[in-house]
């Protein structure tokens, strides 16, 4: 990604002109224009829309900006920390507490980050009870490449398409289920047969997640249940903000089963409904490097964790109906 290019866009959508962002950058207004260009040829869309009344995002643009923004961000914090670290106390030391090599690096999908954590922590302190640990949540893609960089030491991921990594070990096949309000939605039956009785309601995508990233899955999910794509959607980024959403009747939506187990105790706050769909199974792995160069007995601990997480998933989800979770035949 051209930074100089990511920099000039943030600033035209800021100031909402070419010439002002020229003028807060301290360059000229062609080598502004030309980096902006740069960047729509790289991402092969156009990002703003130039006319005499100023500059406006496209909708690619707005779609653009959010994640320029966090990008831009955090790339600026990364080299303020690089360039000002120091002091004597681990508060005063972000790279050092950051980047210890001997720190466990550990990494969960968005999806299960809250429903997992728990096992994995067990798993953890079943072989190395006293390490300390570095937490990532973020998609799987990201985790993966994390973990072929070394940046992370495994990661739970999903891999619904494309190659399996050479050190993947299967947790289990995931399954999907219908979330929606227990109050002001119609009763949706089983069988889903009705499920499309929820298309004109907004649906509650999750940003960051398969839902989004495989967006052929996701229209298949959206024929099955609905016959077409809703229109009307919430975008989140967490699943306690979802959870609550659900819960206020604000929306409906789809995850994998297991997103659910943290919840599994109690009585769900929504109606879940196990969708039975052969392309809606999720294969859920921990993935770890080739060769790693971790202090750590990776595959020790990933085999922990992933015998912790069968056992969580399975008792979970043995005689649950009463608590809200529904199957077909149910």
């Amino acid at each position: 990604m051209d930074m100089d290019g990511l920099h000039s866009f943030i600033a035209v959508a800021r100031e909402k002109s070419i010439s002002k962002a020229a003028q807060a950058l301290h360059v000229t207004q062609p080598t502004l224009s030309a980096r902006l260009r740069k960047l729509e040829e790289g991402l092969g869309v156009k990002l703003l829309d130039r006319g005499w009344d100023g500059i406006r995002l496209t909708k690619e643009g707005r779609f653009f900006l959010s994640y320029s923004v966090d990008l831009f961000q955090q790339i600026e914090e990364a080299a303020a920390i690089l360039s000002q670290d120091g002091g004597g106390g681990i508060l005063e030391r972000p790279l050092e507490a950051i980047a210890n090599e001997k720190r466990l690096r550990i990494g969960i999908e968005s999806f299960y980050y809250p429903a997992f954590l728990p096992s994995v922590i067990e798993g953890v302190r079943s072989v190395v009870p006293n390490a300390e640990c570095l937490f990532a949540n973020k998609t799987s893609d990201l985790l993966t490449g994390m973990v072929d960089c070394e940046s992370l030491d495994f990661c739970v991921n999903f891999n619904y398409i494309g190659d399996l990594h050479p050190c993947s070990r299967l947790v289990h096949y995931d399954k999907g289920v219908l979330l929606y309000p227990k109050e002001g939605y119609p009763d949706i039956r089983t069988d889903l047969s009705n499920a499309p009785l929820l298309a004109d309601r907004p649906f509650i995508l999750f940003d960051n997640s398969p839902l989004r990233q495989y967006s052929e899955v996701t229209e298949r999910v959206f024929h099955y249940l609905l016959g077409r794509v809703p229109e009307r959607f919430h975008i989140v980024n967490d699943f306690t903000v979802m959870a609550d959403m659900l819960r206020r009747g604000f929306g409906y939506t789809f995850m994998p089963r297991s997103s659910l187990l943290h919840m599994m105790d109690a009585p769900l706050p929504f109606h879940a409904i196990e969708m039975e769909a052969e392309f809606l199974i999720s294969p859920v792995f921990i993935t770890y490097a080739q060769n790693p160069s971790s202090h750590h007995p990776i595959e020790r601990i990933a085999k922990a964790v992933t015998e912790r997480l069968k056992t969580a998933i399975d008792a979970a989800f043995q005689g649950k109906q009463a608590y809200g979770y529904r199957r077909k035949g149910d």
